[in-house]
């Protein structure tokens, strides 16, 4: 099988595995890139992600919200491929649109991250999606909600699409690996540029009695400067990301509420190193964990309800480590990298046979 990916973001084509990425961020010529490694026959694959001239890049990325350089560098090699992979609408557009222009019958799948237009429910772009959606051959989900969307504005991708849960690499997000740090336990964490209720989290943490720290890392608002325990840490590389979550108390994540994919690899990823997970109970989350038995979910947009959630973690260590071990077997045995593969290799065979 051959197959070309695009990737809605930028990646470092390397010699030899790079210590500062995880796998989707990097390809190493010869090797199976990032969730092919676990497939069972092994496809040749390609990739081609968002790379441009930087004006273009930024035009694209803030103003388009869709790749029209990576589209064009893909249409004329699509012949060469039983398949082609967008991850991402923004890096299927221009590939859907040639296919529905001129009949073209590659295959094509989607992985929908942000459900078409972020689950638009009217306007132009909406209309432009729903008739270029039509030359898509299978889209792959991953928060459960979305059906219901496909259900109301795109009834012909119901059949086509499939709901697989986002899976962590428990290799490389493995606390094992790590050692503990002279702040070890001492501050609460949070990880996130976007889609985050910060304003919720602020509060919340004013309510706590604890000398804990609030680590903000990803993000940065002057409105938050000067509070007493807040740190605001900017961009920090992945694998810095890694030692703040594993010697942090505890972590939150406090989601906003969308209807489409977003927050599961932050949320998963610190599970697998070993931390309680306090979450905002929004759609995106549904079916990725249970309350109080490998996370705790906290009304969203409710600070009351976050204090008391983060309370309850620090109250009851006991519960704690039983909901951590919860979630490390529930990682191991239901939600990894490996278990999310397997179900994407036999959704790619059942595009390929219609």
């Amino acid at each position: 099988m051959k197959i070309l990916m695009l990737v809605n973001w930028k990646i470092e084509y390397c010699n030899s595995v790079p210590k500062s990425k995880q796998p989707p961020d990097y390809y190493v010529k010869g090797e199976d890139y990032w969730f092919y490694r676990y497939f069972k026959n092994k496809p040749e694959v390609d990739i081609i992600d968002i790379s441009s001239f930087p004006a273009l890049e930024n035009f694209e990325k803030n103003k388009l919200h869709f790749y029209i350089h990576q589209g064009l560098k893909a249409v004329p090699r699509l012949d060469k491929y039983d398949l082609v992979v967008s991850h991402g609408m923004p890096s299927a557009v221009i590939v859907a649109l040639w296919q529905h222009l001129f009949k073209k019958r590659v295959k094509h799948i989607v992985f929908d991250i942000g459900c078409f237009n972020s689950a638009a429910e009217s306007g132009r772009i909406m209309k432009i999606m729903q008739k270029i959606s039509k030359s898509i051959d299978g889209i792959i989900y991953h928060t459960k909600c979305q059906k219901e969307y496909y259900e109301k504005y795109y009834p012909w991708l119901v059949d086509k699409s499939e709901f697989i849960r986002f899976g962590t690499d428990l290799d490389f997000f493995d606390s094992g690996k790590l050692k503990k740090s002279n702040d070890y336990g001492k501050y609460i964490v949070c990880i996130g540029a976007s889609r985050r209720d910060w304003d919720t989290l602020i509060k919340a943490y004013k309510l706590l009695d604890t000398d804990l720290e609030l680590k903000i890392i990803g993000h940065t608002d002057e409105k938050y400067k000067g509070i007493k325990g807040v740190k605001q840490i900017p961009f920090i590389p992945v694998t810095d990301m890694i030692n703040q979550i594993y010697n942090a108390r505890l972590c939150v994540l406090p989601l906003e509420s969308f209807n489409y994919s977003y927050g599961q690899m932050t949320f998963l990823q610190q599970m697998a190193l070993g931390k309680c997970v306090i979450a905002a109970n929004v759609p995106s989350l549904n079916g990725y964990a249970e309350d109080k038995k490998t996370a705790v979910f906290y009304e969203a947009k409710n600070e009351n309800s976050l204090a008391d959630a983060v309370n309850f973690v620090l109250d009851n260590p006991k519960e704690e480590a039983k909901i951590i071990s919860n979630a490390r077997d529930y990682l191991k045995n239901e939600c990894n990298e490996r278990i999310m593969a397997e179900q994407i290799e036999n959704f790619y065979l059942k595009i390929l046979k219609n």
